[in-house]
């Protein structure tokens, strides 16, 4: 009788460790509040500025900036300051594309998959780590809507870039403290060294371009093209950078549990009937928790930064409080995330990646 363990019992075993995950909570390799306090600053700083200039909508768009916070968190604070600024200008070039394609359905699509695989390559190839392709993609997708609803160009680009180069003024104010200067940073050329495409990386890269084709396809073809960024952006973050099916199996339970409570968070939030303030200091905590739940607990995170997106994407659109985006999105996530778990079957049985993967320029050598 063969001593190998049949595919049935692999399978009950993976579900159930990716249940078991649910109750794990990973313990901090390293303290997370600072990221996370520099995030929720650039979220919230811009909404007030917005808000007293009586411009919201622009605040809204500004405060996307945040997003560039979480990249090259783990490298020193100098190295750190040489890269955000790329992270920046890949999401002001990705708010410009979603500006200049939102009025346009069918050519935003081909947009957002060449989004989606563009900013793939470079986080797989470059072995960026987290947080992927995601905020690439709702940036995009939040500039098209701004768009298509009458917002010009170059107010939109200008606002986003704003709230990008906020995030980068952000990240330097900690230099005030002489021990970031002891540490010599790395030249760009290490920084950024050449792709390296091995297995995992090249089934990353392939698993981001089947959700990003068959995710916008299925959102032209049977729901609503433009909700099509946000079913892409749950499958790529389920994908996340880590190859390897037990990852994607646990990441997407992880998400759907999340994303579900999320919205109730989202609808309880709503039904206060917050002024622009409270809505501006509100993003500031959600973007806080995310942060630092991100490293320890996914669903948690999901769980936070769900009713963030909703609370930017529904003010932005005048519909905060809606009861139908909030279900559309769950429907929306559970599409992308289900994508995404299917597609792990590229990846052959086999550990993950070791911890080490994103090196460099994640972890000095």
């Amino acid at each position: 009788m063969s001593s190998q363990p049949r595919r049935r019992d692999i399978w009950r075993g993976g579900a159930r460790r990716a249940v078991a995950s649910l109750g794990t909570v990973v313990p901090a390799s390293e303290p997370r509040w600072p990221i996370a306090l520099q995030a929720a600053i650039t979220m919230t700083v811009p909404l007030l500025a917005g808000v007293a200039m009586g411009r919201t909508d622009l605040g809204l768009l500004a405060c996307m900036g945040a997003f560039t916070v979480p990249y090259f968190s783990a490298l020193p604070r100098l190295e750190r300051l040489r890269l955000r600024p790329l992270a920046g200008l890949v999401l002001v070039a990705c708010a410009a594309l979603g500006a200049w394609l939102g009025p346009h359905p069918s050519i935003a699509a081909v947009g957002l998959v060449l989004v989606t695989v563009g900013t793939g390559a470079l986080v797989h190839g470059y072995r960026l780590g987290p947080p992927g392709p995601l905020f690439p993609i709702l940036v995009y997708g939040v500039a098209g809507h701004a768009a298509d609803a009458g917002g010009s160009f170059s107010t939109i680009v200008a606002a986003v870039g704003a709230g990008c180069a906020l995030a980068v003024m952000v990240s330097i104010a900690p230099l005030v403290r002489r021990a970031h200067w002891q540490v010599t940073p790395r030249p760009l050329r290490v920084l950024l060294a050449r792709p390296q495409w091995d297995r995992g990386a090249k089934e990353l890269l392939a698993r981001t371009a089947i959700v990003a084709v068959v995710g916008t396809a299925l959102s032209l073809l049977l729901v609503d093209p433009e909700r099509a960024y946000w079913t892409v952006a749950a499958g790529v973050v389920v994908i996340g950078v880590v190859p390897g099916r037990g990852p994607a199996a646990a990441r997407g339970l992880h998400r759907a549990v999340g994303t579900v409570a999320g919205v109730g968070v989202y609808i309880g939030f709503s039904a206060l009937d917050p002024s622009p303030i409270v809505i501006a200091f509100t993003l500031g905590a959600l973007q806080f928790v995310t942060e630092v739940a991100v490293a320890r607990h996914y669903a948690l995170a999901t769980a936070a930064l769900t009713p963030l997106a909703l609370i930017i994407v529904s003010s932005a659109e005048g519909r905060l409080g809606s009861l139908e985006l909030a279900g559309e999105r769950v429907i929306d996530t559970l599409v992308g995330a289900g994508l995404a778990v299917a597609t792990a079957l590229l990846h052959r049985p086999a550990a993950p990646d070791p911890v080490g993967r994103f090196a460099p320029p994640h972890r000095p050598r």
